[in-house]
């Protein structure tokens, strides 16, 4: 057990080791789970604090920001604009009526932070409107701190740029909405709960006829069918506004998604990987006990042992889905069986050390040891 705890320690903490950690660093359970809940029968749920306005075909700055001013209009609990509007074009008679409208709105715009430092956990610099000024409320759009990560699974409350905290797009959002207090003392990355929902969609044009969609509402402004603006998602390709929806949905419902402390993990994988050892010599015990042809086949049989141990390692994956639908916990079984995927080395190389030393001292007690029969 001390070898295979060293053994994983190792893969996790040495970089030229880790090829079980860089092959999992992609991946997650959580996925699975919501593809199961997505494949329910039945329409999703349709969200009632939410409304997204695509205005993907618009480019013409008075439009958008006519389109603000209508949504204004229609009484919205709080608008949130997903877009960066970088440098002023042109046309000086649309940048000036959006920048009116920025000012005018309370509406809360998108900014995006750049350059991440890993050493100091900040960015350096970021991305804003160029009508951005000390009146206007922003919030950066980085789905996830670092952005490193290809699939969007986890969103922020509060980053660092140069050492002052920035608030998230999101937050704010749902901040301005619940009308309660986020707490920001929280600098972990959160899932986000991509649950069994969808947000009705209102077109640019036709704002006005869809107060009762607006009214009242959370509603974001962005693009829905924008190539440059697709991410990856665990459910597939999906609009950076559509993403920002089911994170504010995440903080206005207080379903976030729990993580099990690391220490706790840690402990979690080797008391499972000690229980996998035990079941797998128990098991063997006990067909070896029967003298019958096919009991000693299994005893010996390598596809056995494996039929053994993918069986107690789907009932983990049940309990494991279980306790995220229930109690919205996630337990990464990726980081539980990496060391139950070295249990076969650490056993190969303990056998090898008691071989070694039988060799070499026919007499020792280790010529005795029932785990060489292993």
């Amino acid at each position: 057990m001390i070898l295979l705890v060293v053994l994983g320690w190792l893969s996790f903490n040495i970089k030229f080791l880790s090829p079980v950690a860089r092959a999992i660093q992609g991946f997650s359970l959580s996925d699975m789970y919501y593809e199961i809940d997505w494949q329910e029968e039945g329409s999703p749920e349709i969200s009632k604090e939410i409304t997204l306005i695509d205005i993907t075909e618009l480019t013409n700055r008075a439009e958008i920001a006519g389109v603000i001013e209508d949504v204004r209009k229609c009484e919205p609990s709080v608008i949130g604009v997903d877009i960066i509007f970088e440098d002023q074009n042109y046309d000086m008679h649309g940048d000036m009526v959006l920048m009116d409208v920025a000012e005018s709105s309370n509406a809360i715009f998108a900014k995006k932070l750049t350059d991440y430092n890993v050493k100091t956990n900040s960015f350096q610099n970021q991305t804003r409107s160029y009508f951005a000024t000390d009146r206007i409320k922003e919030g950066y759009v980085n789905a996830i701190g670092d952005m490193s990560s290809t699939c969007l699974r986890k969103f922020s409350i509060e980053r660092s740029l140069r050492g002052e905290p920035q608030r998230s797009f999101t937050s704010l959002i749902a901040e301005a909405y619940s009308g309660r207090s986020i707490p920001t003392n929280k600098t972990d990355d959160r899932f986000i709960n991509y649950r069994f929902i969808d947000f009705p969609v209102v077109s640019y044009d036709s704002v006005l006829a869809n107060r009762d969609l607006i009214k009242g509402r959370a509603v974001l402004i962005g693009t829905i069918n924008e190539e440059a603006d697709m991410h990856f998602t665990p459910l597939g390709k999906m609009a950076g506004l559509k993403v920002q929806a089911y994170s504010v949905q995440t903080i206005i419902d207080l379903k976030d998604i729990e993580t099990i402390p690391k220490d706790l993990l840690m402990v979690l994988s080797i008391l499972i990987c000690y229980i996998t050892v035990l079941l797998q010599f128990h098991w063997i015990r006990f067909i070896k006990a029967s003298e019958k042809p096919f009991c000693v086949f299994l005893a010996n049989s390598n596809l056995f042992l494996r039929f053994i141990t993918f069986t107690w390692l789907a009932i983990l994956a049940l309990m494991t889905y279980i306790a995220y639908e229930r109690l919205s916990l996630y337990i990464p079984m990726a980081l539980i069986l990496t060391p139950v995927i070295l249990v076969a080395e650490a056993r190969g190389i303990y056998k090898a050390i008691i071989s070694g030393l039988v060799k070499a001292r026919p007499d020792s007690i280790f010529n005795k040891s029932p785990y060489l029969k292993l």
